[in-house]
């Protein structure tokens, strides 16, 4: 009697895991969106230039901190711009990270947009220039619906990927 109520408990059980396991079904996006991310982590360019010191100022510091440059901490501000056909998706200044503003700029954005054919454009500038943009990438990309596209920031080839 007593396997026969194991037996049978396990069986809802397993039954029960197995309904909501399926069931309902979840869609990340509607049928017809798509989204598109924009993901990475970019230092900004220092604020200051480095310079050489003198010997006067190198004898002035104690030993462990003598070197030859004195190079400013705090890096500009990243601001990435993140635009389909006319429309603007996404765009924000993006702080640098650490104590002293020396860290890199982190951005995970998720858009969802319209399935099908955009042009498809990128900007980001690390140089606090208002003017334009350091890096740009254009593309005609075709959105799928249910799937998503990546846009990183490659530090070996400094430039934009659209994936």
């Amino acid at each position: 009697m007593k396997w026969l109520t194991e037996i049978t408990f396990y069986g809802l059980f397993a039954a029960f895991v197995g309904v909501f396991s399926a069931w309902p079904d979840y869609q990340l996006v509607a049928a017809d969106r798509a989204i598109v991310s924009v993901v990475f982590s970019h230092a900004g360019q220092r604020v200051g230039d480095c310079r050489i010191l003198t010997q006067d100022e190198l004898n002035e510091l104690p030993p462990n901190m003598r070197t030859m440059n004195d190079c400013p901490r705090e890096r500009h501000p990243v601001r990435v711009l993140l635009r389909s056909d006319s429309e603007t998706l996404y765009d924000a200044t993006l702080q640098p990270s650490g104590i002293w503003a020396d860290g890199k700029s982190n951005i995970y954005k998720r858009v969802e947009v319209q399935a099908g054919t955009h042009q498809l454009f990128v900007g980001v500038s690390d140089s606090g220039d208002d003017a334009g943009f350091d890096y740009e990438q254009s593309s005609v990309v075709d959105l799928v619906p249910g799937r998503n596209l990546i846009v990183q920031f490659d530090e070996q080839s400094q430039q934009i990927i659209i994936r």
